[in-house]
């Protein structure tokens, strides 16, 4: 694990926690697809994690297929949180197949290329009205 991700300590919370704290996040989902209250079913359904230390953040764990995929993650601070993030959550999911998300961050999506990881898809949207 990284020296950015030693500095943080990670516990587990409840579902509704999480929920409350990343209230609003359904507007940033790329596929249009989450509305209200999603972000708190899939708090419900999945491992949510607290980051705490040098920087705060929350994120949700769901594993499917093999695959630990980061459903959603929110937080702030000094640190890098993409880096620190990537060492606690590769180190949570030893043992299984990958590590996958989904992001419409741009630089997101650069910082993680330089991690290992590589893009599979797009999304495409077309607005009607």
């Amino acid at each position: 694990m990284d020296a950015q991700a030693q500095a943080l300590s990670v516990r587990r919370i409840a579902g509704a926690d999480a929920a409350r704290a990343l209230a609003g996040m359904e507007a940033l989902d790329p596929r249009g697809l989450c509305g209200p209250g999603d972000i708190e079913a899939m708090c419900e359904r999945g491992q949510c994690f607290e980051l705490a230390g040098a920087a705060d953040a929350v994120y949700v764990l769901t594993v499917r297929n093999g695959i630990a995929w980061v459903d959603a993650a929110k937080g702030s601070g000094p640190l890098d949180l993409v880096a620190a993030l990537h060492a606690i959550v590769t180190e949570q999911a030893e043992g299984l197949r990958a590590i996958a998300l989904q992001t419409a961050r741009r630089g997101m999506v650069e910082k993680l290329k330089r991690r290992g990881f590589r893009v599979t898809g797009w999304i495409l949207r077309k607005e009607l009205q």
